[in-house]
């Protein structure tokens, strides 16, 4: 009777191992379930979100410009015969809020253009090919039409410049290579999710900042079309960041020096350096852009060259020096900055000088407290110099 109670004993415990085995091979089923399940999701969600290809990102445009040269000066009346095309082929990138500023500005696109214009068959300017790295900042992005600004620094090679003896006539440009400075609105019209129609106006100016002169420059209004075609058929995914900097109502003070070279229409085989100090107050009045208030100290060998032709003195540094005030708005992208000031000079012994000035140009951050940059200075249509520096930020 013993043995048959411990068998049976036996088998109760036979029977309780097997049941907590099973119960324990659910339980860790169940863990390995949702471990899995959670790695599917995570894996699933992963690929959810890849991101982009290049060529999903990328379009091609092709505009046709009409223009005509603004005659700030009179001897420009003579270069064309009025009205003429100016053609443009693109490659750019758009967006997909990768980096915090593609969301903060709406998602812009990033391309480089070529532009190739003859002037109207000019036979003082020859044939123009431009190449311009530029931006576009969406203004108004709807369902079927969208309106953008776009802005861009680049470099133009013209065929024709000016020549004593063969192209007396042609005073807007000295030297072959030259800057370009691009500004467009563009609105977009909807064809299919692949092509766009473009309308809209331009402004091309072209011009070498006095490095050699004659130098009055060229200033081309136009109004244009084109078509906008996306290379690929994926449509694209945008992003938005987890994370936004928050720079709205952040301040500080650059200081920037600047070094340029220039020549005068009174002595084209004289080369005179431009020394410019420039103090900055800047600040953020949104996350992307900043306000400028700036005072900038020029010393221009050519204005003490003047000055002494003129029989005036040029001693002493205020006698050469010129001071002006500015103010000036700053788009950034990243470790980019495009910047647009308007300049009064309140000391400025040189009287031939215009009392205003313009600049334009872009800085490029190469640490936290440092950033080189470029800067084309005008008055109104006509460069002064063009110059390159180097900046701190305090």
């Amino acid at each position: 009777m013993y043995e048959i109670e411990s068998k049976f004993l036996i088998r109760g415990d036979c029977n309780n191992e097997v049941l907590n085995t099973i119960g324990t091979l659910k339980n860790n089923w169940r863990k390995t379930f949702i471990i899995f399940s959670l790695i599917f999701t995570f894996a699933f969600s992963f690929a959810q979100e890849k991101p982009n290809s290049f060529a999903t990102l990328l379009h091609l445009e092709i505009n046709s410009h009409y223009g005509f040269l603004i005659p700030h000066h009179t001897e420009i009346w003579a270069l064309t015969n009025g009205y003429f095309p100016v053609w443009e082929v693109s490659i750019f990138k758009q967006t997909d809020g990768r980096k915090h500023y593609h969301y903060l500005r709406k998602y812009p696109q990033l391309g480089v253009s070529y532009l190739y214009s003859d002037f109207g068959i000019s036979e003082n300017l020859g044939v123009m090919h431009a190449i311009i790295p530029n931006i576009r900042l969406p203004l108004i992005s709807g369902k079927k039409v969208s309106l953008s600004f776009g802005m861009g620094l680049g470099v133009a090679y013209l065929s024709k410049k000016f020549d004593r003896f063969e192209n007396y006539k042609n005073l807007t440009i000295g030297s072959h290579i030259n800057a370009a400075v691009n500004f467009k609105l563009k609105s977009r019209w909807k064809i299919n999710s692949r092509v766009h129609f473009n309308t809209g106006v331009s402004v091309l100016h072209v011009s070498n900042g006095t490095v050699k002169t004659p130098n009055y420059g060229l200033n081309v209004p136009a109004a244009f079309a084109g078509i906008d075609w996306k290379i690929n058929t994926k449509e694209i995914k945008y992003h938005k960041p987890e994370i936004l900097p928050e720079k709205k109502g952040k301040m500080n003070i650059r200081i920037i020096g600047s070094l340029a070279s220039k020549q005068i229409s009174r002595q084209w085989d004289m080369d005179f350096m431009v020394y410019i100090g420039t103090m900055i107050l800047s600040g953020y009045y949104n996350n992307t852009n900043r306000l400028l208030i700036g005072i900038d100290g020029v010393y221009d060998e050519s204005v003490k060259y003047m000055l002494e032709q003129k029989e005036q003195p040029t001693e002493e540094l205020m006698d050469v020096a010129k001071i002006g005030v500015n103010i000036g708005h700053e788009w950034t992208f990243s470790w980019l900055s495009i910047f647009m000031n308007l300049g009064y000079y309140v000391h400025n012994n040189y009287e031939n000088d215009a009392v205003l000035y313009n600049k334009i140009g872009m800085n490029i951050q190469i640490m936290k407290f440092a950033f080189v940059g470029v800067n084309l200075q005008a008055h109104w249509g006509q460069a002064e110099f063009l110059s390159f520096g180097l900046g701190l930020n305090l």
